[in-house]
């Protein structure tokens, strides 16, 4: 392992952060490992023996990515990191820290990097394609799309369809669909259930359904989805969210098509725990 290229995404804006980031580049290099970190860090923490470059000049260059923060710092960078397919590594430094693997109080364990002692864990990712006429954009997701009402307090009408044909019309404050990643996250507040990460599978879970049917229904990963707007007087109250982040409000014109990425995005496993012992500890023990 000797001069693997280690790319660092570091969340400055949590506290405690810099000088965390400075304790992982120190351990990092004293196994051998060479710390490259994003031009626009530099200057942002001193200390560690790290070379500053732009993400996107020297990425397909590196071995593996380390992010250092919390779930946010590891979602947002999967939507960089995925098109290379790399590996990736969350330090936790934040409050629960779901999807990252370590806390900053084992940097111990950095050394099964150097050891080879780790498994790399496939991530599915779901992909987005909202279509507006003869214009369409893509987005990519982690945890989960969302197709929700937007700041008018009123339910929102939602047909959705499965591979063209349509299963179900949602009178609802909105739909989610998540990748079994995301059955922790929003999908689960919702009342949806919790799927191992091992599985690949698509999951449609409702938001308050004007129904007597509510449940969340997972659908097989080659599958196509398809949600649709009935909206038409207040088209503007139905907003499409990726991995909980506003992208843009829907119109009864617009279609947003939801598939399996070609892409998982790989998660390296130090601890060797499996999906219930990452379960068991960081959300039952925590309520």
């Amino acid at each position: 392992m000797k001069d693997t290229r280690i790319f660092l995404i570091p969340n400055l804006d949590k506290s405690g952060s810099a000088e965390y980031t400075v304790q992982i580049i120190n351990k990092l290099d004293s196994l051998g490992f060479l710390c490259f970190a994003d031009d626009y860090n530099r200057g942002k923490f001193e200390g560690g023996k790290t070379e500053f470059l732009p993400f996107d000049n020297v990425i397909d260059q590196m071995d593996m990515v380390i992010t250092i923060g919390g779930d946010g710092t590891i979602i947002r960078s999967c939507k960089r990191v995925m098109p290379y397919g790399k590996p990736m590594l969350g330090i936790n430094c934040g409050r629960l820290g779901f999807l990252a693997d370590i806390e900053v109080n084992q940097l111990d364990l950095l050394e099964h990097l150097a050891s080879g002692e780790y498994s790399v864990q496939p991530r599915m990712m779901l992909r987005a394609v909202v279509r507006r006429g003869e214009v369409s954009q893509s987005f990519y997701a982690l945890n989960d799309f969302s197709v929700t009402k937007g700041e008018f307090a009123k339910l929102v009408d939602l047909e959705v369809f499965c591979n063209q044909k349509m299963i179900m019309d949602y009178r609802a404050d909105g739909v989610i669909f998540s990748t079994p990643t995301g059955s922790t996250g929003y999908a689960m507040s919702a009342g949806g259930p919790i799927v191992d990460i091992g599985l690949d599978t698509i999951g449609l879970t409702p938001i308050c359904p004007h129904t007597l049917f509510s449940k969340t229904i997972l659908f097989s990963p080659s599958n196509v989805l398809e949600v649709h707007s009935k909206e038409i007087n207040n088209s503007a109250n139905v907003v499409f969210s990726v991995d909980g982040e506003r992208m843009m409000n829907l119109t009864s014109q617009d279609f947003v098509e939801v598939s399996r990425a070609d892409k998982t995005m790989d998660f390296i496993n130090l601890t060797h725990n499996n999906f219930c012992d990452m379960l068991n500890a960081k959300m039952l023990e925590r309520g």
